[in-house]
């Protein structure tokens, strides 16, 4: 078995594109609108892997799926992670592109890797992680 995507209900179809193709530099792959359903699916990749990721945006606005977090803000997904050979370089250029992050660059505690945390407008946590 193998993972082929995620999906995201999103209410903010233009930031949410915005964010992963300005931010984190996916590729728009398809672009489809289901007129029956009032659904448009964007399909987004990486040029490294083959996993996608997809958002789904419903005009009538049922994301029904979508619950509070802790702090009572919607979310609609755990996190997401991508790798990165160099998260410093990559924390300067997201946070001077408008990235907000909720950790800055920090390694884990078998110094293994090297972390950092981010959101994205739909309040779902990014997670960029350095294998060291």
């Amino acid at each position: 078995m193998k993972l082929i995507h995620a999906a995201v209900k999103t209410k903010y179809l233009d930031q949410s594109l915005t964010f992963y193709t300005n931010i984190l530099n996916l590729k728009i792959k398809e672009k489809r609108y289901i007129e029956v359903h009032k659904v448009t699916l964007v399909f987004l990749k990486d040029d490294e892997s083959n996993f996608e990721l997809e958002l789904i945006y419903e005009e009538k606005e049922s994301l029904d799926f979508i619950s509070s977090n802790e702090n009572g803000k919607e979310c609609s997904f755990a996190h997401f992670a991508f790798m990165t050979d160099n998260i410093d370089k990559d924390f300067i250029t997201m946070k001077e592109k408008g990235a907000v992050f909720t950790r800055d660059p920090f390694y884990s505690l078998d110094k293994t890797m090297k972390l950092a945390f981010l959101k994205d407008p739909n309040n779902i946590t990014i997670e960029l992680i350095q294998y060291l």
